[in-house]
């Protein structure tokens, strides 16, 4: 089974991003880059089942030079080959993404497709629907169990009231949520063996944008908060401030 993992290199939550003089994007120095972490838990998604069924794990990552380090630490956690799809800086738009990763897919033999469901930066949650739809394959997102067998795969997607469990043929798209399971972490010998694997480069095929950020801000100052200590008419305090001063009632 040939198994591709569309990835993308996300700034980490702990970092303190700063803001362009037209504030157009976030500056990029000084930001701590990650494997998003339900790509990073779809890559292992596909080294188990490449452990069990046999075959290869291909990363695919889109992005300027910086997205190798991504490349090399999933590499180090178990895949076999990556390409970068090399543009000088991530497109904004999820339909140019999703694009530029169904051009080289559709290149390539894969028997199954595995993405992140959503990545912790833009949050669009769009890129395994929209590959779904450009290479007519079966999609489904969200998913939290999946096995797949010689006729094609179950994958289970909790909703509000339950499960809703998928059968689909192959190939698929599965959009993978990181409550599946802890991803392992690269061993010294992963590490080493990964510095030594070739990633193959090519240049992005990009779409024209629809979509372009205008600006954007970063969130208000926390101010300073009331403590309130309990006493008669305490809950009557609470409500007024919150309408009042909060104005979230």
């Amino acid at each position: 089974m040939n198994i591709a993992v569309c990835i993308k290199q996300t700034a980490d939550t702990e970092s303190r991003p700063t803001l362009s003089a037209d504030r157009s994007r976030v500056e990029e120095e000084g930001l701590v880059w990650i494997i998003n972490p339900h790509d990073e838990s779809a890559i292992e998604v596909a080294v188990r089942l490449r452990d069990e069924r046999g075959g290869t794990v291909t990363l695919l990552a889109l992005g300027p030079d910086r997205v190798e380090s991504a490349l090399r630490q999933g590499l180090a956690i178990g895949a076999d080959f990556a390409v970068h799809l090399q543009c000088d800086a991530m497109p904004d738009d999820p339909k140019t993404v999703a694009g530029a990763l169904a051009h080289i897919i559709s290149t390539r033999d894969f028997d199954l497709v595995l993405t992140g469901e959503v990545a912790i930066d833009g949050a669009g949650a769009q890129v395994p629907q929209r590959l779904g739809v450009l290479l007519n394959w079966p999609c489904v997102t969200g998913v939290e169990e999946l096995k797949v067998t010689s006729d094609g795969l179950t994958a289970r997607h909790p909703v509000e009231q339950g499960d809703e469990i998928h059968i689909c043929n192959l190939p698929a798209i599965i959009g993978i949520n990181r409550r599946i399971g802890e991803p392992r972490y690269p061993s010294f010998r992963g590490i080493m063996k990964a510095k030594r694997k070739p990633i193959e480069k090519e240049a992005a095929v990009l779409e024209f944008a629809q979509l372009r950020i205008e600006s954007l801000a970063l969130p208000a100052s926390r101010s300073d908060g009331k403590i309130l200590t309990y006493e008669d008419g305490v809950a009557a305090r609470v409500v007024a401030l919150l309408r009042e001063e909060a104005k979230v009632i």
